[in-house]
Parts: structure tokens; C-alpha cells; sequence
């Protein structure tokens, strides 16, 4: 087996795409040319080729999570749920997520703390429901519970501006908003501040 072309990425400096006996295997870095010792014109050994075919499979689940976690934040686990479907085995998923945090390309208190802020601007929450979003995302209890509590959030606040938000659409259903505000987690006390009492019709008795 002979190394036929090493052809250097337009789009991503530092990747090449191998070819082993005219056949192109896929991408490696700098790194993995130097490591496995890959020159143009060069017999391999099978063990070589062997290292060579892992190392392309790794850096194609490596190079789509870049891109995955580039797009917007993500969590560790989201990003192992994101490799996980698309075929890639849990050790090297764990890998290439250790290796994206120490890039600062996946960082869980920017995500913790942006998810707030945009939660605060775009459709404020309670904190409860608020904490069991950031819990879906497999975030550690302490950093969401610091997150919520560094951003000053307030219930009352994001429930008078989620009241100020969706007020013209229950307009005469009291009752409906009630139970609307209740389900986004708010506390039955402050609803009963911010709207008044729910009026709940009572269905007529079944004969």
C-alpha cells in the first residue's frame, strides 16, 4: 500500500485528504501526517494503514462536531447525544468533547448564562421551569443555580413581563391565562397578584 495523494483542504487549512493507493480515505490534520509518519510516494504497513483508517474516522466525527458546536452553545451532552446519533462510538465521543471544552469551543457557563439572558429577553420563565430547561441540557446543579442566581433573576419581574406579553390574547378568559401562567411554573400567590383570582367556570353537573 502507497500513499497516492495528500491534497490539502481549500475551505480548512490544516486538513488533507489521504489517498492510499488512488482510493482517498478522508481527512487528517498536520499533526496526524507527522505522528504516522505520511509522505507523498510512501509504502505503509498494514498496522500504519490500520492507525491511518481510525484516524480518518475520528476526525470526521471530530471535524462535524466543530461545526455542530460552532453554530450556537451546546452542552457536554448534548454534544455526545449529537455524535452518539450519528454513528460515532462513546469513547471517542467523550474524547472529542474533552478536547472541544479545553478549546473553549464548548463552555457550559456561557451556555448556562446566555440561556438566561435570551430567556430574560425573548419569553421569560419562572426560575423553576427555567432550571429544569438548563437541567435538560445535563448541566451540573450548582452551575445552573449560579447562573440563575449571578443574573439577578427575578420571578416576579419575568411574570409581569410575561403577563405584559400574552394579556391581549386571553382577553375575558381569566381562567385559561390562570392556568397558562400556573403550567410556565410561576407561584399561585403571584399570579393571584398579578391577574387576580382565577375564575374558573364549573362545568354543569353530568346527568
Amino acid at each position: 500500500m502507497k500513499i497516492t495523494a495528500i491534497d490539502q483542504s481549500h475551505n480548512h487549512p490544516g486538513r488533507y485528504r489521504i489517498s492510499v493507493d488512488n482510493k482517498s480515505l478522508g481527512y487528517v490534520t498536520a499533526e496526524d501526517i507527522f505522528e504516522l509518519g505520511l509522505l507523498l510516494g510512501r509504502a505503509i504497513t498494514k498496522q500504519t494503514y490500520d492507525k491511518l483508517v481510525q484516524r480518518v474516522t475520528y476526525n470526521q466525527y471530530y471535524f462535524a462536531a466543530i461545526a455542530y458546536a460552532s453554530r450556537r452553545l451546546h452542552s457536554k451532552a448534548e454534544v455526545v447525544r449529537y455524535l452518539r446519533h450519528h454513528g460515532c462510538a462513546l469513547h471517542h465521543a467523550n474524547a472529542i468533547v474533552q478536547k472541544l471544552e479545553q478549546l473553549g469551543i464548548i463552555d457550559e457557563i456561557k451556555l448556562a448564562e446566555a440561556f438566561v439572558h435570551d430567556t430574560l429577553t425573548l419569553k421569560p420563565l419562572s426560575s423553576r421551569v427555567l432550571a429544569l430547561k438548563l437541567k435538560a441540557k445535563q448541566l451540573d446543579p450548582k452551575l445552573i443555580e449560579q447562573s440563575i442566581t449571578t443574573a439577578g433573576y427575578d420571578d416576579s419581574a419575568a411574570l409581569e413581563q410575561l403577563v405584559h406579553q400574552k394579556q391581549t390574547r386571553y382577553v375575558g378568559q381569566q381562567d385559561r391565562f390562570f392556568r397558562y401562567l400556573l403550567r410556565q411554573g410561576f407561584a399561585y400567590s403571584d399570579i393571584v397578584k398579578a391577574i387576580g383570582k382565577p375564575e374558573f367556570k364549573r362545568r354543569p353537573p353530568v346527568r
